[in-house]
């Protein structure tokens, strides 16, 4: 079922983003030193669904994990209850499942998308009992085609046996999700439905916004393809950035590990490097390429 991508792929769609024009930031890994720090420790944004049969993993991450002992995921991945997660993903409501809230047109879409998905046919009709916003996580997911940068960068840790961690915990993610409310998370869904992307479409074109790295403008180009309510901005990001940011500066204050979460975290004013920044902290670029196959 895929579930703990599905936990955390949350939160590089956000609409309703406003780009900061005054300092430009480029960049999916920075360099974090100053407040009396004696090593450094890295920052780095990454996706939660990525198109391997397109581009290689990025290496640089993964590089950096004979430089740590430890390394921070928005969740830690090992110490998440998928019973909890399945009870999260479902509509309690029946009067705003999904077949009774989406119009006839979206309607039929999905039904077309549901027809080749492996995983939404599990479902069956239960399927319109799921969340919007979890439905169309799975279609993207492409039954599982999809990779996850942040699930095989802790595999490569664990592999490593480097320590992991989590910023937050499964609840506070999923009372982020539950602030949006059912009618709008359906009609996000309808918005996306109605650009006509099949779910492989819908992958690439994430994949491929993701690679240049413009953390300023990921946001927005993102939601030119999969449109989002904007109250999400201020829900999945600039609340919860201001609480990571607080958390990162207490883990700095003992440790220098790698810190990975989404790259929808990075960029503009309420982001995470302009809150360490404030903080005290020097953020320093690190460039690197993410390689194309064929």
């Amino acid at each position: 079922m895929y579930l703990k991508t599905i936990v955390i792929c949350l939160t590089l769609g956000i609409a309703g983003f406003k780009p900061s024009f005054a300092q430009h930031k480029k960049g999916l890994l920075w360099e974090i030193s100053g407040k009396g720090m004696t090593k450094p420790a890295y920052l780095f944004g990454t996706v939660h669904l990525y198109d391997t049969s397109s581009y290689y993993l990025p290496e640089a991450p993964f590089a950096l994990l004979d430089k740590v002992k430890k390394v921070y995921f928005e969740v830690d991945f090992g110490h998440i209850n998928t019973n909890d997660i399945m009870e999260a993903m479902f509509i309690t409501d029946t009067t705003q499942t999904i077949d009774k809230l989406l119009d006839a047109a979206s309607l039929a879409k999905l039904k077309q998308m549901a027809a080749v998905s492996a995983t939404l046919k599990m479902f069956g009709d239960k399927m319109y009992s799921l969340k919007p916003i979890f439905l169309q996580t799975i279609l993207m997911n492409n039954d599982g085609k999809a990779s996850s940068v942040d699930m095989e960068l802790y595999k490569a840790a664990i592999n490593k046996k480097d320590s992991v961690g989590g910023l937050e915990t499964i609840k506070e993610q999923m009372d982020a999700i539950n602030a949006i409310s059912i009618p709008v998370q359906t009609d996000m869904l309808r918005q996306s439905l109605l650009k006509n992307m099949s779910s492989e479409q819908m992958l690439s074109q994430l994949t491929a916004i993701y690679v240049k790295q413009d953390i300023e403008n990921m946001l927005n180009e993102i939601n030119d393809d999969m449109p989002l309510d904007a109250n999400f901005n201020e829900v999945l990001l600039i609340k919860r950035n201001v609480v990571i940011a607080d958390r990162i500066d207490a883990l700095l204050r003992k440790e220098s590990p790698l810190i990975a979460v989404g790259g929808g975290h990075l960029g503009t004013e309420t982001g995470l490097i302009a809150l360490l920044q404030k903080k005290g902290y020097t953020l320093k670029n690190i460039p690197f390429t993410i390689n194309k196959k064929h």
